[in-house]
């Protein structure tokens, strides 16, 4: 009778261990990743969320600055440490144990994204090369001759990411946009595609 609860008792830790909840690796974000929040910052902030709010929660931190969250799910958290970051952590399937995608977006003024895949421990697993997923499209009301003028008088480099905030297993991908004035946004804007990945259960395609 020992015997099996011990096995039991050994059979329910390593569940346990498996199924670490979204929240659980948010908050153990290490400090080579998140250097000037402590754990108890990010553990405090999700158990202040108001659900009935826009901004879930908010909190001042230290260093100085408010961090933010704006999503909360079992499968999708949206976390801004500053005005300038930030980070999406997702819960993804995989064969044997869930792993994490974790999206940093810098906004210096435009944005670009980077995307990780972690294990539950925080190995790095994968880096997502998403500079050649963005597309740019011409839609009917554009010219060839005028599609091929914006194309050149712009150096298409930068890429933005983001999880869907309704389906954890989707990436949607397009160029952010360079250094441009409001009329070359706004010639910019209907030929921006927005490219949606799939996860496969290794990497998003």
């Amino acid at each position: 009778m020992k015997r099996i609860f011990t096995i039991l008792a050994l059979a329910a830790s390593t569940i346990g261990m498996q199924a670490q909840s979204l929240e659980q690796f948010f908050c153990s974000t290490p400090d080579s990743i998140q250097p000037y929040i402590k754990k108890l910052d990010r553990e405090a902030l999700v158990l202040s969320v108001d659900r009935t709010k826009d901004t879930l929660a908010t909190m001042t931190i230290a260093m100085g600055g408010d961090m933010t969250l704006t999503h909360l799910s079992p499968s999708l958290i949206v976390f801004h440490p500053s005005k300038v970051l930030t980070m999406e952590y997702a819960q993804l399937p995989a064969e044997g144990d869930s792993v994490y995608c974790v999206i940093s977006t810098y906004k210096a003024p435009e944005a670009e994204s980077n995307v990780n895949i972690y294990s539950k421990d925080w190995k790095l697993l994968s880096s997502l090369d998403i500079s050649d997923k963005a597309k740019l499209a011409r839609p009917d009301t554009i010219s060839e001759a005028r599609f091929d003028e914006i194309i050149k008088s712009q150096d298409f480099k930068m890429t933005v990411a983001n999880i869907d905030k309704n389906d954890s297993q989707t990436l949607n991908v397009q160029f952010s946009m360079p250094m441009m004035d409001s009329e070359e946004k706004k010639a910019f804007l209907p030929i921006n595609l927005q490219t949606t990945l799939k996860w496969d259960g290794k990497t998003f395609n």
